[in-house]
């Protein structure tokens, strides 16, 4: 039998998003063992915990308010699955498929694969990680040295399952962990040994949700000096959900929230239209993960993009929009 595994998601006044992710997930991940657990910060927006309560597939239900940090930590907690799935509630999935046995067998046979990030990324950022150019290349052999050692090297490579499932990682880019937990796929074992996200700088802040606990964390795992690679797929597999004209999402800090926040434009549950993985597949490229611009397609509005046609990003766009409720992070 497949290992079990955790699918753990944090919610914050943020109702939209969240059906959009847990529909998504529901309908694009086939698995036959899966504990699905969602950890809401006490939401006070209209709906959005009677749309949890009726969640009937959602075996633990948790309303709390608490940090960001301290939901993923009563997550990893929780979970008693082999690898555990942390996500935000505004990344939905865009591919339909049983890919999570390949992402389950892959960490089975590459323990120096920490976390997978599943969800898109810019051209811009793929093109830097995989197709650095020759001056790059020989920056990033002597980096993959002073970071592994000569025997120990870990190289930036492609990694597949027994069904040619693809990965592709980061040699010696990252820390092998996504420091935020989200959105990953670990062994849960991993964030266990790691220890808890640690509250570092208790204040307010707008664009760190964390409040400090994710650089915390790397700094925890570059002290232990850990040898882990990050890996994203080939094929993507959920994207953030932007429809805010400067490239970000939607965020509610101290009750407040800030950016553009509205349902799907189609008034159906997605942003995105899904796609299985095969019918992905046929626009894989050889050299490199497929980006945002190349596979997600939104429905009923169009995603911001710049003069090379790829998408914006901004991590917080600081106008507040209306008072929300009770939550301090989102």
């Amino acid at each position: 039998m497949p290992a079990k595994v955790t699918l753990g998601f944090v919610s914050c006044e943020r109702g939209h998003y969240l059906k959009a992710t847990l529909e998504s997930a529901r309908e694009c991940i086939e698995y036959p063992d899966l504990e699905w657990i969602v950890i809401d910060n006490d939401s006070a927006e209209p709906g959005l915990k009677k749309y949890i309560h009726d969640c009937d597939w959602i075996r633990h239900k948790v309303f709390q308010r608490q940090t960001h940090a301290e939901a993923m930590n009563q997550l990893v907690k929780m979970a008693t699955g082999e690898c555990i799935l942390i996500w935000p509630e505004d990344v939905q999935f865009i591919t339909r498929g049983d890919w999570l046995r390949d992402l389950v067998e892959i960490l089975r046979d590459h323990p120096d694969i920490g976390g997978v990030g599943l969800d898109a990324q810019r051209l811009c950022t793929l093109e830097r990680i995989f197709q650095p150019g020759l001056r790059g290349g020989v920056a990033r052999f002597y980096a993959e040295w002073r970071r592994f050692g000569w025997r120990r090297m870990r190289r930036q490579r492609k990694v597949t399952s027994s069904r040619g499932f693809a990965l592709w990682t980061y040699g010696p880019l990252g820390d092998g962990v996504v420091g935020s937990g989200i959105p990953s796929l670990m062994r849960t074992s991993l964030w266990r040994e790691l220890g808890p996200w640690r509250v570092a700088k208790p204040e307010a802040d707008l664009i760190d949700s964390s409040l400090g606990a994710e650089d915390d964390m790397i700094a925890r795992v570059r002290r232990k000096g850990l040898r882990l690679q990050l890996a994203i797929p080939q094929i993507p597999l959920a994207a953030d959900i932007i429809n805010d004209n400067i490239g970000c999402k939607a965020k509610v800090r101290k009750g407040i929230r800030y950016g553009v926040y509205t349902s799907p434009p189609d008034g159906g549950a997605y942003y995105y239209a899904i796609k299985s993985y095969e019918e992905r597949k046929k626009t894989a490229r050889p050299d490199r993960p497929l980006s945002f611009s190349e596979c997600v397609e939104p429905i009923g509005f169009e995603i911001p993009k710049d003069a090379n046609g790829d998408r914006l990003k901004a991590s917080f766009n600081d106008q507040p929009q209306c008072v929300v409720g009770r939550g301090d992070a989102g």
